[in-house]
Protein backbone atom coordinates (compact mmCIF):
# COMPACT_ATOMS: atom_id res chain seq x y z
CA UNK A 1 0.00 0.00 0.00
CA UNK A 2 1.32 3.52 -0.99
CA UNK A 3 1.57 6.18 1.37
CA UNK A 4 -1.17 8.18 -0.37
CA UNK A 5 -3.40 5.35 -0.54
CA UNK A 6 -2.48 5.14 2.90
CA UNK A 7 -3.94 8.74 3.71
CA UNK A 8 -6.52 8.49 1.43
CA UNK A 9 -8.03 5.61 3.46
CA UNK A 10 -7.46 7.95 6.65
CA UNK A 11 -9.26 10.78 5.00
CA UNK A 12 -12.49 8.37 4.03
CA UNK A 13 -12.52 7.06 7.34
CA UNK A 14 -12.87 11.08 8.70
CA UNK A 15 -15.40 11.53 6.59
CA UNK A 16 -17.50 8.18 7.96
CA UNK A 17 -16.76 9.43 11.50
CA UNK A 18 -18.33 12.74 10.50
CA UNK A 19 -21.17 11.47 9.23
CA UNK A 20 -21.65 9.05 12.19
CA UNK A 21 -21.48 12.01 14.78
CA UNK A 22 -24.09 13.47 12.41
CA UNK A 23 -26.53 10.83 12.49
CA UNK A 24 -26.33 10.89 16.41
CA UNK A 25 -27.62 14.55 16.80
CA UNK A 26 -29.99 14.02 14.35
CA UNK A 27 -31.80 11.60 15.79
CA UNK A 28 -31.10 13.19 19.42
CA UNK A 29 -33.05 16.44 17.81
CA UNK A 30 -35.65 14.33 16.17
CA UNK A 31 -36.17 12.82 19.96
CA UNK A 32 -35.90 15.64 22.17
CA UNK A 33 -38.62 17.50 20.17
CA UNK A 34 -40.62 14.44 20.67
CA UNK A 35 -40.10 14.48 24.41
CA UNK A 36 -41.15 18.42 24.42
CA UNK A 37 -44.22 17.40 22.92
CA UNK A 38 -45.49 14.70 24.89
CA UNK A 39 -43.90 16.37 27.80
CA UNK A 40 -42.17 13.08 28.93
CA UNK A 41 -39.41 14.25 31.34
CA UNK A 42 -37.95 10.55 31.55
CA UNK A 43 -37.03 10.23 28.03
CA UNK A 44 -35.69 13.75 28.22
CA UNK A 45 -33.33 13.29 30.68
CA UNK A 46 -31.98 10.14 28.06
CA UNK A 47 -31.60 12.72 25.60
CA UNK A 48 -29.50 14.73 27.95
CA UNK A 49 -27.09 11.73 28.76
CA UNK A 50 -26.56 10.50 25.14
CA UNK A 51 -25.12 14.21 24.66
CA UNK A 52 -22.31 12.17 26.30
CA UNK A 53 -21.54 9.98 23.44
CA UNK A 54 -21.96 13.26 20.99
CA UNK A 55 -19.08 15.07 22.81
CA UNK A 56 -17.03 12.17 22.69
CA UNK A 57 -17.61 11.60 19.06
CA UNK A 58 -16.29 15.04 18.76
CA UNK A 59 -13.22 14.84 20.59
CA UNK A 60 -12.16 11.30 18.94
CA UNK A 61 -12.48 13.25 15.96
CA UNK A 62 -10.48 15.82 16.49
CA UNK A 63 -7.58 13.55 18.43
CA UNK A 64 -7.36 12.00 14.86
CA UNK A 65 -7.51 15.32 12.89
CA UNK A 66 -4.24 16.11 14.39
CA UNK A 67 -2.89 13.07 14.25
CA UNK A 68 -3.10 12.91 10.37
CA UNK A 69 -1.93 16.54 10.43
CA UNK A 70 0.66 15.87 12.73
CA UNK A 71 1.73 12.90 10.62
CA UNK A 72 0.90 13.34 7.40
CA UNK A 73 1.78 17.14 7.15
CA UNK A 74 -1.00 17.43 4.00
CA UNK A 75 -1.65 20.77 2.03
CA UNK A 76 -3.57 22.19 0.00
CA UNK A 77 -7.02 20.51 -0.81
CA UNK A 78 -6.34 18.05 1.45
CA UNK A 79 -5.39 20.25 4.29
CA UNK A 80 -8.49 22.36 4.08
CA UNK A 81 -10.42 19.37 4.24
CA UNK A 82 -8.82 18.48 7.35
CA UNK A 83 -9.47 21.98 8.78
CA UNK A 84 -13.14 21.64 7.71
CA UNK A 85 -14.00 18.32 9.32
CA UNK A 86 -12.42 20.23 12.28
CA UNK A 87 -14.92 23.01 12.03
CA UNK A 88 -17.65 21.08 11.21
CA UNK A 89 -17.85 18.88 14.49
CA UNK A 90 -17.85 22.15 16.85
CA UNK A 91 -21.28 22.61 14.97
CA UNK A 92 -22.43 19.59 14.96
CA UNK A 93 -21.60 19.00 18.58
CA UNK A 94 -23.19 22.74 18.77
CA UNK A 95 -26.42 21.08 17.49
CA UNK A 96 -26.10 18.03 19.91
CA UNK A 97 -26.27 20.89 22.71
CA UNK A 98 -29.40 22.77 21.66
CA UNK A 99 -31.21 18.59 21.64
CA UNK A 100 -30.39 18.78 24.99
CA UNK A 101 -31.52 22.49 25.58
CA UNK A 102 -35.06 21.31 24.54
CA UNK A 103 -34.98 18.12 26.65
CA UNK A 104 -34.02 20.08 29.53
CA UNK A 105 -36.65 22.34 28.66
CA UNK A 106 -39.18 19.29 29.31
CA UNK A 107 -37.68 18.18 32.20
CA UNK A 108 -38.13 21.80 34.08
CA UNK A 109 -41.83 22.03 32.34
CA UNK A 110 -42.82 18.56 32.93
CA UNK A 111 -46.57 18.44 32.94
CA UNK A 112 -48.78 21.55 31.05
CA UNK A 113 -52.13 21.31 31.34
CA UNK A 114 -52.83 23.33 28.31
CA UNK A 115 -50.57 22.45 25.70
CA UNK A 116 -50.18 24.35 22.54
CA UNK A 117 -48.37 23.07 19.60
CA UNK A 118 -48.04 24.20 15.93
CA UNK A 119 -47.50 22.61 12.67
CA UNK A 120 -44.04 24.72 11.57
CA UNK A 121 -42.29 23.40 14.63
CA UNK A 122 -42.21 20.03 13.09
CA UNK A 123 -41.38 21.63 9.55
CA UNK A 124 -38.99 23.51 11.07
CA UNK A 125 -37.33 20.08 12.34
CA UNK A 126 -37.60 18.43 9.27
CA UNK A 127 -36.05 21.01 7.82
CA UNK A 128 -33.08 21.17 9.94
CA UNK A 129 -32.51 17.48 9.68
CA UNK A 130 -32.62 17.72 5.70
CA UNK A 131 -29.61 20.62 5.77
CA UNK A 132 -27.94 18.67 8.21
CA UNK A 133 -27.92 15.54 6.02
CA UNK A 134 -27.63 17.44 2.78
CA UNK A 135 -24.55 19.04 4.21
CA UNK A 136 -22.64 15.55 5.58
CA UNK A 137 -23.75 14.25 1.99
CA UNK A 138 -22.55 17.06 -0.02
CA UNK A 139 -19.11 16.89 2.47
CA UNK A 140 -18.95 12.98 2.09
CA UNK A 141 -19.12 13.84 -2.18
CA UNK A 142 -17.54 17.58 -2.52
CA UNK A 143 -19.89 18.21 -3.89
CA UNK A 144 -20.62 21.80 -4.07
CA UNK A 145 -24.21 22.40 -5.45
CA UNK A 146 -25.59 20.13 -2.57
CA UNK A 147 -23.64 22.53 -0.28
CA UNK A 148 -24.87 25.44 -2.12
CA UNK A 149 -28.60 24.37 -1.44
CA UNK A 150 -28.25 23.82 2.19
CA UNK A 151 -27.45 27.65 2.55
CA UNK A 152 -30.58 28.56 0.62
CA UNK A 153 -32.76 26.22 2.63
CA UNK A 154 -31.95 28.59 5.94
CA UNK A 155 -34.93 31.09 4.54
CA UNK A 156 -37.06 28.21 5.20
CA UNK A 157 -36.08 27.88 8.71
CA UNK A 158 -35.89 31.68 9.56
CA UNK A 159 -39.80 31.73 8.07
CA UNK A 160 -40.97 29.26 10.16
CA UNK A 161 -39.77 30.88 13.20
CA UNK A 162 -41.43 33.97 12.57
CA UNK A 163 -44.74 32.32 11.97
CA UNK A 164 -43.88 30.47 15.40
CA UNK A 165 -43.88 34.02 17.05
CA UNK A 166 -47.09 35.36 15.71
CA UNK A 167 -49.13 32.07 16.18
CA UNK A 168 -47.92 32.33 20.14
CA UNK A 169 -48.49 35.87 20.50
CA UNK A 170 -51.87 35.98 19.34
CA UNK A 171 -52.48 32.77 21.32
CA UNK A 172 -51.45 35.08 24.37
CA UNK A 173 -53.50 37.49 23.48
CA UNK A 174 -56.56 34.85 23.05
CA UNK A 175 -55.26 33.27 26.20
CA UNK A 176 -55.43 29.93 24.03
CA UNK A 177 -51.93 29.10 25.76
CA UNK A 178 -50.00 29.38 29.15
CA UNK A 179 -47.55 32.03 29.81
CA UNK A 180 -44.96 29.70 30.76
CA UNK A 181 -45.75 27.18 28.14
CA UNK A 182 -45.46 30.04 25.81
CA UNK A 183 -41.75 30.86 26.45
CA UNK A 184 -40.34 27.56 26.38
CA UNK A 185 -41.96 27.08 23.12
CA UNK A 186 -40.40 29.63 21.38
CA UNK A 187 -37.29 28.67 23.49
CA UNK A 188 -37.09 25.31 21.51
CA UNK A 189 -38.08 27.78 17.76
CA UNK A 190 -34.87 29.31 18.95
CA UNK A 191 -33.27 26.80 19.30
CA UNK A 192 -34.07 24.86 16.49
CA UNK A 193 -33.60 28.23 14.44
CA UNK A 194 -29.83 28.09 15.81
CA UNK A 195 -29.53 24.11 14.59
CA UNK A 196 -30.53 25.35 11.58
CA UNK A 197 -27.94 27.80 11.70
CA UNK A 198 -25.32 24.97 12.17
CA UNK A 199 -26.14 23.51 9.48
CA UNK A 200 -25.61 25.97 7.09
CA UNK A 201 -22.14 26.81 9.04
CA UNK A 202 -21.24 22.76 8.04
CA UNK A 203 -22.60 23.43 4.44
CA UNK A 204 -20.09 26.65 4.48
CA UNK A 205 -17.10 24.37 5.45
CA UNK A 206 -17.61 21.93 2.45
CA UNK A 207 -17.47 24.72 0.36
CA UNK A 208 -14.57 25.86 2.14
CA UNK A 209 -13.06 22.35 1.97
CA UNK A 210 -13.73 22.25 -2.28
CA UNK A 211 -12.75 26.19 -3.53
CA UNK A 212 -10.99 27.00 -0.29
CA UNK A 213 -13.35 30.33 -0.15
CA UNK A 214 -15.06 31.05 3.24
CA UNK A 215 -18.66 32.65 1.72
CA UNK A 216 -20.37 34.66 4.09
CA UNK A 217 -23.68 33.01 5.19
Amino acid sequence: MTNRTHFDQELETLKLDLIKMGDLVIKNIDESLETFIDMNAQDAKKIVKKDEEVNQKEYDIEKECMRIILREQPVAKDLRLITSVLKMITDLERIGDHAVDIAKLTIFMEKSNNPFFVKEVYHMVDVSKDMIKLALESFANQDLTIAKSVVDKDDLVDTDFNTIRTLVAEAIRNKNIDADYAIYLMMVAKYLERVGDHAVNLAVWVIFSITGEHISD
